[in-house]
């Protein structure tokens, strides 16, 4: 991929990136669900080089996969270069979680200034209006589905629950 592809997002490349991501799930869950979580990330550059990970137990906590994809780059690649995007399966996350590694996915995009995130799922529990960058979801309904299909096994449905207490009241 290169810069004139992420200036046009080409779509299907990045659902190619989401589909393996995907994948990393399914095959994490395989190997060690306690370990390794329901979300992957990768940090894609505008020189095509994808660096992609799962979220993961540290201790007590979670990295999230943003973070941990983020991570990874540095360790073996420097500074993420400027124009990269990252690919998630799930948006990230910006609200306070007591079981979270280090600052939310979205203040640590933020301060790289990454502008574009591509995501499968969109996560209904966060509040995504203090993000710098420019979310993208994926039109593929099949990743779409499955994308949803991970998040949902670890995410209550907020909006189940403001209806049962809307009929309620």
């Amino acid at each position: 991929m290169r810069l004139v592809e992420f200036e046009s997002l080409d779509i299907n490349k990045l659902d190619d990136i989401l589909a393996k991501l995907c994948s990393m799930v399914k095959k994490g869950q395989a190997d060690n669900p306690k370990k390794y979580g329901m979300v992957a990330a990768a940090v894609v550059t505008p020189k095509g080089r994808v660096v992609s990970k799962l979220n993961y137990a540290k201790g007590s906590k979670r990295v999230h996969a943003e973070r941990a994809a983020i991570e990874e780059y540095n360790t073996y690649h420097g500074k993420v270069p400027t124009g990269s995007i990252i690919v998630t399966t799930l948006s990230p996350c910006n609200e306070s979680m007591a079981d979270r590694y280090g600052d939310s996915c979205t203040d640590l995009i933020n301060k790289l200034g990454i502008k574009t995130v591509y995501c499968g799922y969109s996560d209904p529990s966060q509040d995504n209006e203090h993000h710098d960058y420019k979310e993208v979801f994926t039109k593929n309904k099949q990743l779409k589905a499955l994308c949803k299909q991970y998040a949902d096994t670890f995410l209550r449905n907020d909006n189940e629950e403001d209806t049962i207490s809307s009929s309620v009241n």
